[in-house]
């Protein structure tokens, strides 16, 4: 059954998530109050080796306190080098129980985003689980610990084991204090620091968790934990008392879609992720795998639900979608693929609980529904801002600015449009990266009628800037050769049928791979250097 899960509609274009009470204010206290209620069931199953939420929990305290002695205290940043170990997620807990925030650092990254972030974040200390990645630690003046031997350590020894002591529990941390801060890419080209308090994370975790329900083994963790994509996996099923199960990486399909005695709560992935698997030829059976499939960080096709609908026999989806300055998601559409949507795009339905959601012109002013506007994003789920500030005032208001009461409101830059059944349709960016000689395109629904040619498999669309600007389409076949050279101009006979010439692609080129970086998007200079090759 497809649902929009939508609360109320406190004005024609505005929608309001369910007002609801978190009982925890921070995913620090549930963790612990699994550890106190049900200790013995696996918090982290990491490489075959499994940590309880006693020994997590006891981890982190360990973890916490050296971080104390090394001089860390609430209010701090400590630089997360986060590989997809159960000792990071123990350093990400520690961190958050002593009050400090950490900042997720990608072990591939390049040296010189690392520094940049490293610039941003102003650590007081680097933690890591050592580890192979550990030879590529920068080099930084503030003290480097490492997860295991703080562990290890005799004065701090982990609870749960035979003799062993629990070390005193910090103060933990209050709601508005931040919880972790994740960079993303600036429009100046250097990072920006979003920060996240531990009330919007707790709110978060809350509600989409009673999204994916209790049942099945908790989530894998695949994706990078130097974005906010990962931290899904990664909180929601802790906070529910589940298990994370962490995975080497995105192409292990043994781990993340295999067959499962019991199966997993959610796998989330991106739909580039998931077009990637379809066309293997043993792609994943999703039904033996997990009880629900949750895409987020792109728009969704239909036409992807419909191509994996023979591999989903009871599987619940959810679109899930959310900038990172609203905390990992916050807005969601549940539904199933007996009924995939009609739109160009799957809906991404209506906001997260204590969350409303604007959608405005450019002066900020309400639109009527079925018109384009700006989705604004208002209340629990918006983050507490910048680091330093940059740009903070371009993008963060007050909500009494659209008509509500004084809070925090979020630009989100997307363009949105409410559909009769009260949930939003995502329509593309509302900048103009998104303009072609003065026409905004639609790559949701360029996306849509593109996949709808036979013989497509993916695609991925860049803007050649210049004294006309172009667009660009690259398109990968369902086996993935290259030889199919009739197919470009098939593909442009379809878009020239249907859309208007503006929007038709200058140039259409058939490419083996769609390349998609550590977060599962598509990385279109990658895809398009392997003309080159």
């Amino acid at each position: 059954m497809v649902t929009s899960m939508v609360s109320s509609v406190v004005h024609p274009s505005v929608l309001s998530g369910a007002v609801r009470r978190v009982e925890a204010d921070s995913v620090v206290r549930m963790v612990r109050e699994h550890a106190l209620l049900r200790p013995d069931a696996v918090a982290v199953e990491s490489a075959g080796h499994f940590l309880t939420f006693r020994q997590l929990w006891g981890d982190a305290l360990a973890v916490a306190a050296g971080l104390k002695e090394a001089g860390v205290g609430p209010g701090d940043r400590v630089a997360l080098w986060a590989d997809r170990t159960a000792g990071v997620v123990t350093g990400a807990l520690a961190v958050m129980a002593l009050g400090a925030a950490y900042v997720p650092i990608d072990p591939s990254h390049p040296g010189d985003r690392t520094a940049a972030v490293l610039a941003g974040a102003d650590p007081s200390a680097l933690l890591h689980d050592g580890g192979p990645s550990a030879a590529r630690l920068p080099q930084v003046r503030v003290p480097v610990l490492d997860v295991r031997e703080l562990v290890a350590a005799g004065a701090s020894v982990a609870a749960g084991r035979p003799g062993a002591v629990a070390p005193p529990e910090p103060e933990l941390p209050g709601p508005e204090d931040i919880a972790y801060v994740v960079f993303t890419s600036g429009s100046t080209g250097t990072p920006k620091g979003v920060m996240v308090p531990h009330a919007s994370l707790a709110n978060y975790v809350s509600w989409c968790g009673e999204l994916v329900g209790g049942a099945g083994v908790g989530s894998p963790l695949f994706a990078s934990l130097g974005f906010d994509l990962a931290m899904t996996s990664l909180w929601v099923p802790l906070a529910r008392g589940l298990r994370v199960v962490t995975v080497s990486g995105l192409h292990d399909q043994g781990t993340l879609f295999g067959a499962r005695e019991d199966k997993y709560t959610f796998v989330k992935l991106t739909p580039s992720h998931a077009r990637f698997f379809d066309v293997l030829a043993e792609p994943p059976r999703y039904d033996l795998a997990t009880r629900l499939l949750m895409f987020g960080g792109e728009g969704l096709d239909p036409a992807l639900i419909s191509s994996l609908a023979p591999r989903l026999d009871g599987v619940r989806l959810l679109n899930h979608y959310g900038p990172t300055e609203t905390t990992i998601g916050c807005c969601a559409y549940a539904f199933d693929s007996t009924r995939v949507p009609t739109t160009p795009t799957v809906p991404i339905g209506s906001p997260a609980w204590n969350t409303r959601a604007y959608v405005v012109d450019d002066q900020l002013r309400p639109v009527a529904p079925g018109q384009a506007g700006e989705l604004v994003i208002a209340g629990r789920a918006v983050a507490a801002g910048y680091l330093g500030g940059r740009d903070a005032a371009a993008k963060f208001l007050d909500e009494g600015d659209l008509g509500g009461a004084p809070g925090r409101a979020y630009r989100t830059g997307d363009m949105v449009e409410l559909l009769p059944e009260g949930a939003l349709l995502y329509l593309g960016r509302g900048d103009d990266q998104l303009k072609v000689n003065g026409h905004r395109v639609e790559l949701g629904e360029l996306r849509h009628h593109v996949l709808s040619v036979p013989g497509v498999a993916d695609a991925a669309f860049d803007i050649v800037r210049g004294p006309v600007d172009s667009l660009e389409l690259f398109i990968r076949t369902k086996d993935g050769t290259t030889t199919a050279t009739d197919l470009p101009d098939t593909v442009r006979e379809a878009l020239t049928a249907a859309l208007p010439s503006a929007l038709v692609p200058e140039s259409v080129s058939l490419v083996p791979h769609i390349v998609f970086n550590a977060n599962g998007k598509c990385d279109v200079a990658a895809t398009r250097r392997q003309l080159d090759d």
